[in-house]
């Protein structure tokens, strides 16, 4: 390859940094004004999901019963995992969102999902997001982490605390899908520790669902 080639190359990729650059710049610079805005009273978290559904345990299903989100738009209920999405496909393909959420985690190890099935755990997931994507092809799909379970949840439920471990497994099958992201909620936890949940020590106080829905708009955002 000659110098003048190598030269244009150089540029190009310089180029390219610099446009990532701005778009880092731009990106935090949005969260920083919608965090102001939203602390101000001025902006309502809960709209910035745009065309969406959320799918999930009884954690999701809490967005509807504490008011902050339609029920339409919460494909969720008591003791749901990853094994149960088919149940909403007819709403799913009536609806065609953009943006497809999805939490589980409580139950899927509870219960041990896919322990039984060829492929395990993994292929459920899959199985999941594949069929989801083929009724909405044009969605981006979102997976988020499970947010622990805190000491006290863990004694109720005789659970021993394997987040990582599972949410290491989701973020792996995520990766191989180009349609779909990784949300990494799992710090917003502090490991289980963070006074976030309600007194069963599992699922949440209503006054942390306008900061979990916060914290997905920004990693979808980016």
């Amino acid at each position: 390859m000659n110098r003048p080639q190598k030269g244009i190359e150089y540029i190009k990729s310089q180029e390219e940094r610099s446009l990532k650059n701005v778009d880092a710049k731009i990106s935090k610079r949005k969260e920083k004004e919608r965090k102001k805005a939203i602390s101000e009273g001025k902006l309502d978290p809960f709209a910035l999901l745009g065309d969406f559904v959320f799918y999930g345990d009884s954690r999701v299903l809490h967005y509807y019963s504490y008011g902050f989100l339609d029920s339409t738009r919460v494909f969720a209920n008591n003791g749901e995992t990853f094994a149960n999405t088919s149940k909403y496909n007819d709403r799913l393909k009536e609806l065609k969102p953009k943006r497809v959420i999805m939490s589980y985690g409580v139950n899927d190890i509870y219960y041990k999902v896919g322990e039984d099935e060829k492929g395990g755990y993994p292929q459920v997931v899959r199985d999941a997001l594949e069929e989801i994507h083929s009724i909405v092809p044009k969605a981006t799909i979102y997976v988020c982490g499970m947010i622990p379970i805190s000491p006290y949840g863990l004694q109720r439920l005789k659970m021993t605390e394997n987040s990582g471990e599972f949410n290491a497994i989701l973020k792996g099958i995520t990766e191989e899908y180009d349609y779909v992201k990784y949300i990494d909620d799992e710090t917003l936890s502090v490991d289980g520790l963070a006074d976030i949940y309600a007194e069963d020590g599992y699922h949440f106080q209503s006054d942390f669902y306008p900061t979990w829905t916060q914290y997905l708009v920004s990693c979808m955002d980016n």
